[in-house]
């Protein structure tokens, strides 16, 4: 008899333990894969959203990067499952990385200092202007603007910095003007201007419509007045979309958590952001020219936007992004 007793506790505790082990086990399963999550540099609009998104999900963490370029290396080598990229920062032929969702409109901003004497893109010639870090977006987004209005770097005295060292360079009079592509308003920006020594300063029509034929990507932007300390008149330029990428071969009830927590949470998430509101199926689709993963196509499907889906690895051709 007691003998038998001792053989029911012991069958009594293995099954316990196994049912209490396949129940930690699907716990952990739910909801709670890690996310690393490639953003920008700390105090830039990436690393900003990343941060909010990291409240929403604590099993996302962050890590600090000079941008799209590096982000995009990073996910295809596996050292991040997911990152936030400029929209042009990779090649349509791409397929190194899949479109998870857009998630909202980076403005292309022309700071300059307000004793320059510059008051539109032509009056760069001849002026120290900060192109942005080498290899950005933001350089490449500079280049296409300045071929637009006529010009070369061979007419101004180019220098690439980053976001911090233009401020200080623009604020100590080392460089007359920057360029920034960053969601609007950009905290380095509303220091500089708030400082009193800076300015932005838009584009006009016909410069801003040769860019967007000239170049794919681009979509017209305004930037509201009263965005910055003393705008009191809409600017005009335009914008490339902050998207957000992950490995395609990543699950998919990881990936149907990240974007169903961007969707619900966009208007908390993109609040700061002047041009922007709630996400919704068209703007998540706006100016992605890569395939999306399997499991945000089928969300996105729902929202009524067909895509692509990714298909096959390609070899890509990237462009950094200061943000």
């Amino acid at each position: 008899m007691n003998i038998t007793r001792i053989y029911r506790r012991v069958l009594l505790s293995f099954v316990l333990g196994l049912v209490m082990i396949i129940i930690s086990s699907c716990s952990c399963a739910t909801n709670t894969a890690g996310i690393r999550l490639g953003t920008g540099g700390k105090g830039g609009m990436y690393y900003n959203y990343g941060e909010a998104l990291s409240d929403i999900d604590s099993a996302i963490s962050l890590k600090s990067t000079a941008g799209s370029s590096a982000n995009l290396r990073l996910l295809d080598k596996g050292f991040v499952d997911a990152a936030i990229v400029q929209s042009d920062s990779i090649d349509i032929s791409s397929m190194n990385c899949s479109a998870l969702t857009g998630l909202y409109t980076e403005a292309v901003q022309l700071v300059v200092r307000t004793d320059s004497g510059i008051n539109s893109i032509n009056d760069l010639r001849g002026k120290r202007v900060s192109l942005g870090e080498e290899e950005s977006g933001v350089v490449r987004n500079a280049h296409q603007l300045l071929l637009t209005a006529g010009m070369t770097i061979d007419d101004i005295n180019a220098v690439n910095l980053s976001f911090a060292n233009e401020k200080e360079a623009l604020e100590k009079g080392e460089i007359d003007a920057f360029f920034c592509t960053a969601g609007a308003p950009t905290n380095i920006v509303r220091d500089v201007i708030k400082s009193g020594k800076a300015k932005i300063i838009g584009f006009d029509d016909d410069v801003l419509n040769r860019l967007m034929n000239l170049y794919p990507g681009y979509n017209e932007c305004v930037i509201p007045k009263g965005t910055y300390e003393g705008q009191d008149s809409d600017i005009r330029t335009v914008g490339v979309r902050a998207i957000m990428v992950v490995n395609p071969e990543m699950d998919d009830e990881t990936a149907t958590r990240l974007i169903t927590e961007i969707f619900d949470n966009s208007e908390m998430l993109n609040s700061q952001i002047v041009t922007d509101g709630a996400l919704d199926g068209e703007h998540a689709v706006m100016s992605v020219g890569i395939p999306f993963h399997s499991a945000a196509a089928a969300y996105l499907e729902k929202k009524g936007v067909k895509v692509a889906k990714w298909a096959g690895k390609k070899t890509a051709i990237v462009f950094g992004s200061q943000d």
